[in-house]
């Protein structure tokens, strides 16, 4: 039997993937109510953003009497069906689970795994991986080489479940909420770079205080480095590589170049012709009754939100320092993030604080696009160019924030309730 003591020294000897990727998500289910159609959503909703999806989905039919009528896996590379079920009769009692072809859908985990893929999918553990058997060491597989992995598991295995996996997994509610944000949103950086195409790029432009870069169809923005922040190295010349590959860079270390690939991603999002609501992103909640926390110390603040409690890198009187975030923002109805927290690589564990707020993304550097809504984000609040020329002078010359909005438009988009 496969227990907790071989998930431990598989585990002992897999790589650290913890920075780049979730673990292991079980979504924990009642009797004769499986996540079938969630987990085939979520899976469409993945492979549509551009991540690289692995493994088998299940399908199950009921009978008029209510009883399983049939089990179906679909592997998710080849698309290709196949039935995991017995035909033992109406009164037999036994499982119906035809474990050849169980066996024989195994071949699409190696796959998964193989090939590296960016989650790998598992239709539920049930009692035979309890015993070892079915495809727990596919599972197994999977786990202790760091690649994300998400599966059903039945309310009543859940000690079984935990000591199969020595409790290193996330149990995860039905919903597609609770799938996201397990998925976490360190993994938004991905997600914006692969929805950008493989564009030329008209010029890019690093100035003093932003970063530009324009594409055919946009213009994007990114606030740029302090030079001698920890990290900064020299920035290599983006000539010669296109919109998509800049945009690659947004998940970079060297803070220069995220805010080059970051730019590239908005460049490509907030393009010319987008509409939204004209308004200024301080204003996105409205009139708010509750407590309102703010990162990022924006022009005008006072006057518009008075009562907000702000934290910033440089906290002014009566402002908070960034360490004051694990304590405001869990307690916040909600919260205004600047768009700088996404190019610094600070965004994910603010949203994780402000998981139970409704959060609004503010500034120059905010992509405009509903890739944002499913990370926990409700409404984002940036720029459109409306004069090409006239912005990339003002990033060359060295402009502030007040002064890219003459040059641009402000636009505000919104999650559908």
């Amino acid at each position: 039997m496969i227990n907790a003591f071989v998930w431990r020294s598989v585990a002992a000897m897999s790589i650290d993937h913890s920075l780049a990727a979730p673990a292991v998500g079980a979504v924990v289910y009642p009797p004769n109510r499986p996540p079938e159609s969630l987990l085939a959503g979520f899976a469409e909703a993945l492979k549509a953003r551009g991540f690289r999806v692995g493994g088998l989905l299940q399908h199950t039919t009921f009978g008029p009497d209510g009883r399983k009528d049939d089990m179906v896996l679909t592997e998710l590379d080849t698309g290709r069906s196949l039935s995991i079920a017995q035909s033992l009769g109406r009164d037999s009692q036994a499982c119906m689970l035809d474990s050849g072809a169980l066996a024989e859908t195994s071949a699409a985990l190696r796959r998964a795994v193989e090939g590296r893929v960016d989650v790998v999918f598992v239709n539920k553990f049930s009692k035979a991986e309890r015993g070892g058997q079915g495809l727990a060491a596919e599972m197994l597989a999977a786990m202790s080489d760091g690649i994300p992995l998400i599966l059903a598991v039945p309310g009543v295995l859940i000690e079984d479940w935990t000591e199969f996996t020595g409790g290193r997994a996330d149990l995860l509610a039905p919903t597609p909420e609770a799938l996201w944000q397990w998925w976490g949103a360190r993994r938004l950086y991905d997600d914006l770079a692969l929805g950008v195409p493989d564009d030329a790029v008209i010029r890019t432009v690093v100035g003093l205080n932003w970063t530009m870069v324009q594409g055919p169809n946009g213009i994007g923005l990114a606030q740029t480095p302090e030079r001698g922040a920890p990290g900064c190295k020299g920035l290599v010349p983006p000539g010669g590589r296109t919109l998509r590959q800049l945009a690659a860079l947004v998940g970079s270390w060297n803070p220069f170049e995220a805010a080059l690939g970051l730019a590239a991603c908005n460049a490509h999002y907030n393009r010319f012709d987008l509409e939204g609501e004209r308004l200024n992103g301080l204003d996105a909640f409205g009139r708010l009754d509750g407590r309102m926390v703010v990162v990022g110390a924006f022009p005008a603040l006072a006057e518009r939100l008075p009562d907000a409690a702000v934290i910033d890198r440089r906290p002014g009187p009566g402002q908070y320092p960034e360490e004051a975030a694990e304590w405001l923002l869990p307690r916040a109805d909600a919260a205004i993030i600047t768009a700088s927290a996404l190019a610094n690589h600070s965004l994910p564990r603010l949203l994780s604080l402000a998981r139970s707020s409704r959060v609004a993304l503010v500034g120059p550097g905010a992509p405009l696009t509903d890739r944002l809504f499913t990370y926990g984000i409700e409404a984002s609040s940036g720029l459109v160019a409306e004069d090409a020329d006239g912005l990339a002078r003002c990033v060359a010359e060295g402009g502030g924030a007040k002064d890219l909005k003459r040059h641009c438009r402000p636009v505000t988009l919104r999650r559908a309730p």
